[in-house]
């Protein structure tokens, strides 16, 4: 049985990569507008892209301390992606587990080939497998949408200025006094790092905008496809269970949009990266009552 991506997703990607686009344009007319010859400014953009395209994969998965495990190791898991990928006549992403306690997944690639969905040791440790079996089945639903290779490319984006902006503050504290005296050396760095945390704001977004729709439409595909909206609402409500999630910042919480859950919520709805727990449910128990 198939699942027809919803046309509101299909909008809501395009507006986001256009205004990601324009996010982009910032730093290449800043390039531009101090001098730098543009065909140098191409060729960084293009590699900028390129890395990002086939690098972000590797990226989030050691963000999040993940590592490929086969079939022996995770038999359950395998069984049911090899069932979910069969409904769905799609290619069987490969599998990774992360050590981390915090229970969640989520899925990282650039087309339906080449695609990896990571789950935590603790989401293994707080479902039941009826309710696993939810939660891989709203994973496949983000590559039959297509939603991945959109959110992977932002995403990694958004990670790399977030890294750029953290060096240059520590690179700022831990200068000798000397050399932030001087100032230039000093400007330079504050005004580098000002920057990057602006641009990064600015495509956080248009970013979690799109992440805010597309969880709710994997909701409803995983739902949909499995005829049970109540086990993948059991599944949010139990991962949802803050007496669960530890506060510190953990590696999952690196990768905001791209998890099942926000493992810190924000305390605006149009900040988050994720719809409030009581929306997605309240949207999956209405598929019950029709």
């Amino acid at each position: 049985m198939h699942s027809h991506t919803p046309h509101g997703l299909h909008v809501r990607m395009f507006v986001s990569m256009a205004l990601l686009g324009v996010v982009y344009a910032i730093p290449v007319a800043a390039a531009l507008s101090i001098g730098f010859p543009w065909p140098v400014v191409a060729v960084l953009a293009a590699l900028t892209v390129a890395v990002q395209w086939f690098g972000t994969e590797w990226l989030a998965r050691r963000a999040a301390g993940a590592r490929f495990v086969d079939a022996q190791r995770e038999p359950e898991l395998h069984a049911v992606l090899d069932r979910l990928c069969a409904l769905n006549d799609l290619p069987k992403p490969r599998v990774a587990v992360s050590l981390d306690p915090v229970p969640n997944a989520f899925t990282v690639g650039r087309s339906p080939r080449h695609t990896t969905v990571v789950v935590t040791t603790g989401l293994l440790r707080t479902l039941e497998p009826d309710e696993l079996t939810a939660v891989l089945a709203h994973e496949i639903a983000h590559i039959r949408h297509r939603d991945v290779a959109v959110m992977t490319l932002a995403s990694s984006f958004a990670i790399a200025l977030a890294w750029i902006g953290r060096s240059t503050g520590r690179a700022v504290l831990n200068a000798p006094g000397e050399l932030l005296e001087a100032g230039l050396i000093g400007a330079v760095i504050v005004i580098l790092g000002a920057f990057a945390a602006l641009v990064g704001a600015l495509a956080q977004l248009p970013l979690r905008a799109l992440s805010r729709y597309r969880e709710l439409a994997a909701d409803h595909g995983a739902a949909v496809q499995l005829g049970q909206p109540a086990l993948l609402a059991s599944a949010l409500l139990k991962v949802h269970n803050r007496d669960a999630i530890p506060s510190t910042d953990l590696r999952a919480s690196r990768i905001p949009a791209l998890g099942l859950v926000a493992c810190r919520p924000a305390r605006f709805s149009w900040l988050s990266t994720h719809p409030s727990v009581s929306t997605r449910v309240n949207r999956l128990e209405s598929l019950l009552r029709h």
